[in-house]
C-alpha cells in the first residue's frame, strides 16, 4: 500500500443522508411556493444545490432562485438534528484502520460547510478525520463555490500531497471525474447513490466495507 492520503466523499459514502436532505429540500421549496412534481423520482443527493436545482426546475431556474433554495435548505437541514441519517456499516472502522496505520484521511464534500461540520460533530467524525473540506469554504472569485475537482487540488496543495499518493473514495461520477482530472486513484462505493454506469468510471469498485479493507493488501 503506497497511498498515504485518503479523501472521502460524505453523502452516499460515509453515511446515508438522503432522507434528511430530501426533507430539507422539500421544506425549502414549500417555503418558496415552488412545486416540483418529479422531485422524488429525479432528486439525487450529492451534487451542488444549484446544479440539482437546475436539473429539477429547468423551466424556472435562475441563479437567484438557486440561492434562495440554498438558504432555505440550510435553514432546515442544519436544525433538524439529522434524525434520518445513518453511518454505513464498517466504513468508519476502515478510516480508523487507515489512521492507525499512519495514513491521513480527509472529508472532501460538495456539502455546505455548516451542515457538514454539524454532521461531523454529531457522529464524532471530527475526532477521526484529519480535516473537513467543502466547496463553500474556499471560493474562487470567478466561479464562486469550488467544484470537487478544484477542491481536491486545493486539499493536495494545502497538505503537500502528490496525486500518486492519494485516493478518492466516493459514490458518484462527480467524485470519479474530479479524481481523474487530478490524477488520483478513485474507489467507487456500490452502497451509495451512484448508478452502475457511474461506478464504472472509478478505478476500483467495492461492494461493501470489506472491499475497502481488502485495498490495504493491494497495490493501487
Amino acid at each position: 500500500m503506497t497511498k498515504n492520503f485518503w479523501f472521502f466523499d460524505l453523502d452516499g459514502t460515509l453515511a446515508d443522508t438522503d432522507r434528511d436532505i430530501r426533507v430539507a429540500w422539500l421544506a425549502a421549496l414549500d417555503d418558496l411556493g415552488v412545486e416540483c412534481p418529479n422531485f422524488e423520482r429525479d432528486f439525487i443527493a450529492g451534487p451542488p444545490i444549484e446544479e440539482m436545482a437546475q436539473r429539477l426546475l429547468p423551466g424556472i431556474y435562475t441563479p437567484e432562485l438557486g440561492q434562495k433554495i440554498r438558504s432555505g435548505f440550510g435553514r432546515h437541514y442544519d436544525n433538524d438534528g439529522f434524525l434520518n441519517t445513518f453511518e454505513y456499516p464498517g466504513v468508519l472502522d476502515f478510516v480508523r484502520d487507515l489512521k492507525a496505520s499512519g495514513m491521513k484521511a480527509y472529508i472532501a464534500t460538495n456539502k455546505r460547510y455548516v451542515g457538514a461540520k454539524a454532521l461531523a460533530a454529531k457522529f464524532g467524525w471530527d475526532k477521526i478525520f484529519d480535516g473537513l473540506y467543502t466547496g463553500d469554504m474556499h471560493k474562487d472569485d470567478e466561479i464562486g463555490k469550488l467544484r470537487k475537482n478544484a477542491l481536491l487540488r486545493l486539499i493536495m496543495k494545502e497538505i503537500g500531497a502528490a496525486s500518486d499518493e492519494c485516493v478518492m473514495v466516493g459514490d458518484t461520477i462527480n467524485d470519479f471525474s474530479a479524481a481523474k482530472e487530478n490524477g488520483i486513484f478513485s474507489v467507487g462505493c456500490a452502497w451509495g447513490y451512484g448508478k452502475d454506469e457511474e461506478l464504472g468510471e472509478a478505478d476500483k469498485r467495492v461492494e461493501n466495507a470489506a472491499g475497502l479493507f481488502e485495498l490495504l493488501n493491494e497495490e493501487i
